[in-house]
């Protein structure tokens, strides 16, 4: 028989001959000559514990199309790869010279069955690593000012920061606590805030896993976890600083210091859970909605990206199914489906349901229940577990309106007699999209509110002076008002000459049951001052005002309803009068359904009852989120909710 090669196996090619195993991998030596690049790879096995640093960075859009000799062999590879191995040889030569891992050059590019095997180990690669060296690309003037001055400015920052815990009016650190150049260093701040590579989607999961990560820009560099602490700890968001900076370059920053808090937290972390660098199934959730806006090249890497952050059971499951062919990549929803079954059937994976829907219009290859991994939210994930959390882990900026005698042991039971609760049943099967939820209805919605321009979810990033905030923000007060007006017509019987707030519609503001007289109070004075306030802040008013009038933002976009059993409440939008208010047993939220056909009492495969309905998004309702309370309210029997 004669020889046959696959076109990534070539004669011609750098990997002829080097077709990687089960758990291999290519490692890098970089070279120089007459200063042109020269590469050798070479296959080790990840159980051999290798010594190398893995490379994370953004591929670039330009195409590959510059030549460099690897193995002796020509290799394209694109211009932004190629400028970033010539910094890592200066970066070698000062530090310490070990093997490199980097993906666009260590996987064969050309052979997508090397892909679907290689994605697998992407926990493994970054995980071992000796350090991970995130790539910021070339210095700028103001970058390196950056560098030289971070040090100093870092330590000086804390001692400042300490004395705005003290006193929140205070605006800045005094003259001589910054930088020389002060705007250069911010500005260099904003150059590497600004980089693509905080917001792909493959770069999250290389920074979480290391143990060790080095920010790397031109020839400097500096600690990753050290950068972290500088924007989490709030150094860059202070008012005085972030004033040296314009209204476009906050915008542009906005997205990068969010994805540093995320990273931070997990990074940081001293539970055993987080330093097996693992999310678990509930906080999968959050993961996924604030992921949302990170880019990819291909949909199907919605899920491979993160793949080897999930806990072992869901993550080997998905990393079996592997598929980087091109029916996998072009039918990418199933893949969608694929993760979230994995994900349903995990403890706390019914957190899944509480992801919001997006502003583009759901595809009619994905199941209503099953989240869209892509597009921009229609709202804030705020309809989650916290109700039932302690009083300690509700944000710092809530605490001061909740109380809770034994909190946490009240915490406890509640969340047990709900998430463990014996009837529980959730199951998903291979041969269809179905989702099968046991549980009952508790209500019916009667009259909704919507919001008239959801694009207003955070009413952040614009010049809060300009016409466009000021538009944005009078259609979020408007909703508001919209939904007092309702809740005082279904508790008073009116709303036309009602100046009393009713007690559910500030639980509802809050989503939770357990605010104080005082955060009652303050609602209570901050209403009149609702169409006057621009800002976030509310110029003039005190922090608990402040704070009080920013947890409005949480509710934007949600739509405000009541119900024909005389309730009030916030849900996901896109639901309507006559959809049914569902409790799921062991889930947390309340759940908002709407009949699939009229066909009722079908009997499914386990023998139960059955309901064939859409899902339609989350709910929080007042006095109806512990166990007992939904058993008290219930208007129908135990269903088995098939959710197509």
């Amino acid at each position: 028989m004669g020889s046959t090669f696959s076109k990534s196996e070539s004669p011609g090619s750098p990997y002829h001959g080097q077709r990687l195993r089960i758990k291999e991998i290519r490692l890098l030596t970089i070279k120089s000559s007459g200063g042109v690049i020269k590469l050798n790879t070479h296959r080790y096995n990840l159980s051999e514990d290798p010594d190398y640093d893995a490379i994370s960075y953004v591929w670039g859009t330009a195409p590959a199309s510059v030549t460099v000799m690897c193995n002796n062999r020509p290799l394209l590879i694109t211009p932004t790869a190629l400028e970033m191995l010539k910094y890592l040889q200066q970066y070698q030569a000062k530090t310490a010279t070990r093997k490199i891992w980097i993906d666009a050059i260590c996987i064969n590019q050309a052979d997508q069955e090397e892909k679907s095997t290689q994605v697998p180990l992407m926990r493994d690669i970054y995980s071992r690593a000796a350090t991970v060296l995130v790539w910021m690309g070339p210095s700028t003037p103001e970058t390196d000012v950056f560098f030289v001055e971070f040090q100093d400015v870092r330590m000086k920052s804390k001692a400042w920061i300490a004395l705005f815990d003290a006193d929140r009016n205070r605006r800045g650190p005094a003259e001589e606590e910054l930088p020389c150049d002060v705007y250069a260093f911010f500005e260099g701040l904003s150059h590497l805030l600004k980089n693509e590579w905080f917001r792909r989607l493959w770069t999250y999961q290389e920074i979480i896993l290391p143990s060790k990560a080095t920010l790397l820009c031109g020839e400097s560099w500096v600690g990753f976890d050290e950068f972290l602490d500088f924007v989490f700890d709030g150094y860059f968001r202070s008012t005085y600083l972030a004033g040296i900076m314009n209204t476009e370059r906050n915008v542009r920053t906005h997205t990068a210091v969010k994805s540093c808090y995320f990273i931070y937290f997990l990074r940081s972390s001293t539970s055993q859970r987080e330093r097996t660098k693992t999310i678990d199934s509930q906080n999968v959730t959050v993961n996924l909605y604030q992921l949302r806006h990170r880019h990819v090249k291909e949909p199907v890497d919605r899920v491979w990206a993160i793949a080897g952050l999930l806990e072992s059971n869901p993550r080997h499951s998905l990393t079996s199914e592997v598929d980087y062919s091109e029916k996998g990549r072009a039918e990418y929803w199933k893949t969608w489906i694929m993760f979230a079954k994995a994900l349903i059937n995990e403890p706390g994976g019914m957190t899944l349901l509480n992801i919001p829907p997006t502003l583009e219009p759901r595809a009619s290859y994905l199941p209503s229940w099953c989240p869209n991994l892509s597009g921009r939210s229609a709202c804030n994930i705020a309809i989650d577990w916290e109700w039932n959390a302690t009083i300690a882990e509700r944000p710092w900026f809530v605490r001061w309106a909740m109380f809770e005698e034994n909190s946490e042991a009240k915490c406890a039971a509640r969340t047990e007699a709900i998430v463990n609760h014996e009837k529980r049943f959730i199951s998903t099967s291979k041969h269809d999209s179905q989702l099968r939820i046991r549980g009952f209805v508790l209500d019916i919605i009667e009259e909704i509110v919507e919001h008239r321009d959801v694009l207003d979810i955070r009413c952040t990033g614009y010049d809060k002076d300009s016409e466009e905030h000021m538009t944005l923000y009078n259609i979020a007060v408007g909703h508001h008002m919209d939904a007092l007006d309702l809740a005082r017509h279904v508790y008073y019987g009116k709303s036309e000459g009602v100046s009393d707030i009713p007690e559910d519609f500030v639980i509802a503001l809050f989503l939770d049951h357990r605010i104080t007289e005082n955060a009652r109070d303050i609602y209570h004075e901050i209403t009149p001052k609702l169409a006057t306030w621009f800002s976030a802040s509310g110029f003039g008013s005190t922090w608990e005002q402040a704070q009080c009038h920013g947890q409005l933002k949480y509710t934007r976009g949600h739509t405000f309803f009541s119900t024909k059993g005389g309730r009030i409440g916030f849900a996901h939008p896109g639901c309507k009068p006559g959809d049914q208010i569902a409790a799921f047993y062991g889930g947390e939220a309340l759940y908002i359904l709407r009949q699939w056909n009229p066909t009722k009492g079908d009997i499914d495969s386990t023998g139960q009852a059955s309901d064939d309905v859409q899902y339609m998004g989350a709910a929080f309702i007042p006095h109806l989120m512990e166990q007992h309370q939904r058993d008290a309210a219930r208007i129908g029997p135990d269903t088995m909710f098939m959710i197509h």
